[in-house]
């Protein structure tokens, strides 16, 4: 009679690793152990930080740079542009910034405008002088919205017209575009947006 129960203990253990190994095998054949993501560094979280060369208009060949604010991680400073030194928000995705009205240094009023930067192409694309628009902040980077504009003899400068609910009097406002090409970000560069 032990030996039956030493017998029939024995068993139920051997079953039960035998059933527990092969609901491990079945396991790890659906599942399989990936490598561990890269260390995140400054550029996979910010990719918009970098030096830029203007690409439009063509006679301000110039390199545009933005930075991290040291303070607020939301914030970019761009510096290069005819403008002057102004600051973004970030708004929907690290490639969305809207700019608002500001003084640069100099004094220069700075208007509202956008920044996108597509992360596909490292394309830098700068629109001041129309209001960020909250539904599709990248529309006004595109041909449709310059169909009912007169454009200037400046290919990125192009006059909006407008109506004021008011009155009937026209206003025009000027919307500069700015487009750039990112070129390599440098380790000095890199180590500036870490602080």
């Amino acid at each position: 009679m032990k030996n039956t129960i030493f017998l029939f203990i024995a068993t139920l253990f051997i079953t039960l690793s035998v059933s527990a190994q092969s609901t491990a095998d079945s396991i790890h054949a659906k599942y399989q152990m990936q490598p561990m993501p890269g260390a995140l560094t400054i550029d996979k979280t910010f990719p918009v930080l970098g030096t830029y060369q203007l690409t439009s208009p063509a006679e301000n060949a110039q390199n545009v740079t933005i930075t991290l604010d040291s303070t607020n991680k939301g914030i970019i400073w761009i510096s290069g542009l005819p403008e002057g030194t102004m600051k973004a928000y970030l708004k929907k995705t690290n490639g969305i910034y809207r700019i608002i009205p500001q003084k640069s240094e100099s004094g220069a009023q700075i208007p509202e405008g956008t920044l996108f930067f597509d992360q596909s192409t490292n394309t830098l694309n700068i629109a001041l002088g129309k209001a960020y628009d909250e539904a599709d902040p990248t529309a006004v980077f595109t041909s449709n919205a310059t169909t009912n504009t007169d454009v200037a003899d400046n290919a990125n400068e192009v006059k909006v017209k407008t109506k004021t609910p008011a009155g009937k009097t026209k206003t025009k406002s000027k919307l500069v575009l700015y487009t750039a090409t990112k070129t390599q970000m440098t380790s000095t560069e890199t180590n500036a947006a870490k602080q």
